[in-house]
């Protein structure tokens, strides 16, 4: 399956796919509102933040393997479903990530959220000018 060029650049993150006005933060599809947004800030996620994913991830899976199997095959299936967790988690992994700490309407209170992950350095300088803009905004 090709991508055209249109869908290829719709995926790469650029200034454009940010879009800031007096009540809403807007990422691609998604939006925040501001009234919400406490804080922004560049994170850089450290080998601890990987593993700890990773484990969380493996032992999520597992737990569903166990819960839905009937016990004979979940002495099979919990090992596998681990693994399964990790793997899938280990696709998902960013270096860097936009994230805004958000209030939630009900009991949930404050919680960092990420709004967007990469790889590249290039977009983490993106990601660092998105960050201010949403502080000044949000002042």
């Amino acid at each position: 399956m090709m991508l055209t060029l249109q869908e290829l650049e719709s995926k790469m993150i650029t200034a454009r796919s940010f879009n800031i006005n007096s009540t809403t933060l807007k990422f691609n599809n998604d939006e925040y509102p501001l009234a919400q947004i406490k804080r922004s800030r560049v994170k850089t996620n450290t080998l601890k933040d990987h593993a700890v994913r990773l484990i969380i991830f493996g032992l999520i899976a597992s737990s569903v393997v166990w819960i839905v199997t009937p016990n004979y095959f979940g002495i099979y299936a919990g090992p596998f479903s681990i693994f399964a967790g990790m793997v899938l988690a280990l696709l998902s992994v960013r270096k860097y990530e936009l994230q805004v700490e958000f209030e939630h309407s009900d009991e949930t209170g404050l919680q960092w959220i990420s709004i967007a992950k990469t790889n590249k350095q290039s977009v983490k300088l993106i990601f660092e000018a998105q960050a201010e803009k949403i502080q000044q905004t949000v002042r």
